[in-house]
């Protein structure tokens, strides 16, 4: 898994290539970590590389889902192959943070 992290002002984006196993989870978690939550409010993670993602990635993303709505911040999840998009909606995080497809 490869993982590019552009933060600006006050949004950030993270890209990521690969398959997200448990270690790439790890990785993505670094990723989010690294963000100064105190300035970044809007986070956008792009899955566009990514075919698979395992369950401890997701539990990643929503508990910085959780840090980042607590300083008001705002997530979106873009570029979704078919399968992760219809994974997200039948977990039903498109209703806490915005998710597309490519």
């Amino acid at each position: 898994m490869r993982m590019e992290v552009k933060q600006d002002a006050g949004s950030a984006t993270i890209r990521v290539e690969g398959d997200i196993d448990e270690a790439g989870a790890e990785e993505l978690k670094k990723g989010f970590a690294g963000l100064d939550l105190g300035v970044v409010k809007e986070v956008c993670v792009d899955l566009g590389g990514v075919e698979v993602i395992g369950s401890s990635a997701i539990g990643k993303l929503l508990l910085f889902y959780k840090h980042l709505a607590q300083n008001d911040g705002r997530l979106t999840v873009r570029n979704l192959s078919p399968q992760i998009h219809e994974l997200f909606r039948e977990l039903k995080l498109d209703t806490l943070f915005t998710v597309s497809g490519r």
